[in-house]
């Protein structure tokens, strides 16, 4: 079949399994090979083709609505709902994006690129549509990853006590299905499916009329029910006793049985939940057998060996930061990841030290309070976070760690611009509120030199301690581990015309704005802030002293920024470079710069015209 021709969902409904399953083969071949030149999410979708395709063969979208968790497995859903055209612009500039986007299209009911958002979004749409008095399905597609962050809990609370007509499939990717127990499941699940139902009350009812001793054999019906329940069919007990209706586990590839289980669900008038197994990277050899997640998300690669296209010499901030942790590793630092124990670079570290590393799964609030407990027991906790995910843990920050000024290190990981995972992924919001925290320390290295020797400061410290660093990949330089003064800048060039001052990635990129400038005459100062806070007051209150112009560049919004809280310090007037009031989209990192106009280019022209109109 042709992919690229697909309109919609519809011409699925007449479809037969071998034709379906036909239809799964084509839509691999064709993900592998888009996604081979993209890059994207490609076992997530690879494992959820059968499910994707028989959610829109039962149910009726847009009517009907499906919400993805985290969304990054909705290829499938783009593909059968007409945007497989558009593949080749995937997760690029101004293209399509790697979630869903309500904007995109109709079909796109929600949208999210954090985890665990779609049980809540579900109910939501489901409670709108019984006030709206309408008539369609909701249903909440969500991983076993997913599923374990307390959001989701706190949603399942809700969905079992309001006993709203909603479905969730749980798609469970972690595990392979064993012939014998999955047959006892399925045989189970068919007992207690609308016949076992009515047989129960049927049984009930009889068995209540019986004198004397009636009353106890029905109560006693229930309490064998729920005890079979427990030993055989612990996975659903728990989703059961919240209120909400278990089936599972069932094949997550096999189309007759995904087909009759969601026409169950289809007819039910109470939450649903339907337990589907399935196998991440299904279809690609090297995808399924990778161990250590490295095929969940790609760049462009050769699908005949697998191997990148692109290599390149240079190490991640994110290998820097652990190996640097490796180096400085002593019985008392404990390395903290909410489940990104692979993007963080961190499984060497977990091999050494298996007994100073915690994975607490997707669930950042955790992870830090957790870091502050273990930090009263006067322990070194590291807790490794995506920007983009420390939002999450913005109050355990602010209420746990800041306000009892306990001694925990956040590593910020992926600050600044991200690039092809658009608005979701950005890590430009950090520093904005971090920064007003009493008794946080904010740094943030230019090389992995000072990367080295901040994290070394951090350790040797007692206090709150933020290290941000970004996805970009430099020169891996060693040299001897020294502390740097907490609150200390770096002049990196001389000059009397002005001063730039900058963190991170910004610094060896000004300074071949510098460069650029000092060949037009102009003489700029250039400053590494490599504390945000504390920062260096007697430092800035010479830069002040000079009344030259003061140009803050920053890869972080502008409001909130390090230029915004310098400009309280004083009446001189700071002319900030950063992220404007919007969403970052998705593109490389060279092109949202441009667009931004944050690029290296366009800072020169702006800070060349500056100085000549203070001439």
């Amino acid at each position: 079949m042709n992919i690229k021709e697909i309109k919609n969902p519809k011409f699925l409904k007449d479809m037969n399994n071998k034709e379906l399953e036909e239809l799964s083969k084509d839509i691999r071949e064709f993900l592998i090979e888009s996604v081979s030149h993209t890059g994207g999410h490609l076992s997530s979708n690879l494992g959820i083709v059968e499910l994707t395709i028989c959610l829109h063969k039962v149910f009726d979208s847009p009517k009907d609505k499906i919400v993805f968790d985290v969304s990054h497995q909705s290829y499938i859903h783009k593909i059968l709902t007409g945007r497989a055209s558009k593949f080749n612009t995937l997760r690029q500039r101004n293209g399509l994006s790697g979630f869903q986007k309500r904007s995109e299209s109709v079909h796109d009911a929600y949208e999210a690129g954090h985890s665990s958002t779609s049980l809540s979004a579900a109910l939501g749409l489901a409670i709108g549509r019984d006030m709206n008095k309408e008539d369609n399905h909701v249903i909440a597609v969500i991983g076993d990853g997913s599923i374990s962050n307390g959001l989701c809990y706190e949603a399942l609370n809700q969905i079992g006590s309001t006993k709203t007509k909603l479905i969730i499939i749980l798609n469970d990717n972690n595990m392979s299905i064993s012939k014998n127990v999955g047959a006892l499941h399925n045989h189970l699940d068919k007992i207690r499916n609308g016949h076992y139902k009515k047989l129960k009350t049927k049984t009930k009812t009889v068995l209540s009329k019986i004198p004397g001793i009636g009353l106890f054999l029905s109560n006693a019906l229930g309490i064998l029910k729920d005890s079979i329940k427990k030993i055989y069919n612990k996975n659903g007990f728990i989703f059961e006793e919240l209120g909400i209706d278990y089936y599972g586990p069932i094949h997550g590839h096999d189309f007759k049985e995904l087909e009759e289980y969601l026409n169950i669900a289809k007819k039910s008038e109470s939450p649903v939940l339907i337990h589907v197994i399935t196998e991440k990277g299904k279809g690609y050899v090297f995808a399924e057998n990778d161990t250590t997640g490295s095929w969940h998300g790609v760049s462009p690669f050769d699908k005949t060996t697998g191997l990148p296209l692109e290599t390149n010499d240079l190490t991640s901030w994110s290998e820097i930061v652990s190996d640097s942790l490796i180096r400085l590793m002593n019985k008392d630092i404990v390395v903290i990841t909410p489940a990104m124990e692979t993007g963080s670079k961190l499984t060497k570290l977990k091999a050494m030290f298996p007994n100073n590393f915690i994975d607490v799964g997707i669930a950042e609030e955790h992870a830090l309070v957790l870091a502050n407990g273990l930090s009263l027991e006067n322990k070194i906790p590291f807790v490794s976070i995506y920007s983009s995910f420390l939002q999450r843990g913005y109050d355990e920050i602010l209420h746990d760690i800041a306000r009892m000024n306990t001694h925990v290190i956040i590593g910020i990981d992926r600050c600044g611009i991200v690039g092809r995972d658009g608005e979701t992924h950005q890590g430009v919001f950090d520093v904005t509120f971090l920064l007003p925290i009493p008794n946080l320390i904010i740094a943030c290295p230019k090389d992995s030199i000072e990367c080295t020797n901040m994290i070394k400061t951090a350790i040797d410290t007692s206090s709150p301690f933020c290290i941000r660093y970004s996805r970009a990949s430099l020169e891996y330089k060693k040299a001897e581990i020294t502390e740097i003064p907490i609150g200390s800048w770096e002049q990196i060039t001389e000059g009397n015309d002005g001063t730039l001052i900058t963190y991170g990635d910004f610094v060896n990129e000004s300074i071949e704005i510098i460069e650029k400038l000092k060949k037009d005459g102009i003489k700029i100062e250039l400053v590494n802030a490599r504390f945000l806070k504390p920062i260096d007051e007697k430092y800035f209150k010479e830069i002040i002293k000079k009344d030259k112009p003061i140009f803050v560049y920053e890869e972080s919004m502008k409001t909130g920024s390090l230029g915004s809280y310098l400009g309280t310090l004083t009446n001189k007037n700071i002319i900030t470079y950063g992220v404007e009031d919007l969403f970052v989209h998705q593109g490389s990192r060279k092109e949202l710069l441009v667009g931004l106009e944050l690029d290296k280019n366009t800072i020169y022209k702006k800070i060349k015209k500056e100085i000549g109109r203070s001439k």
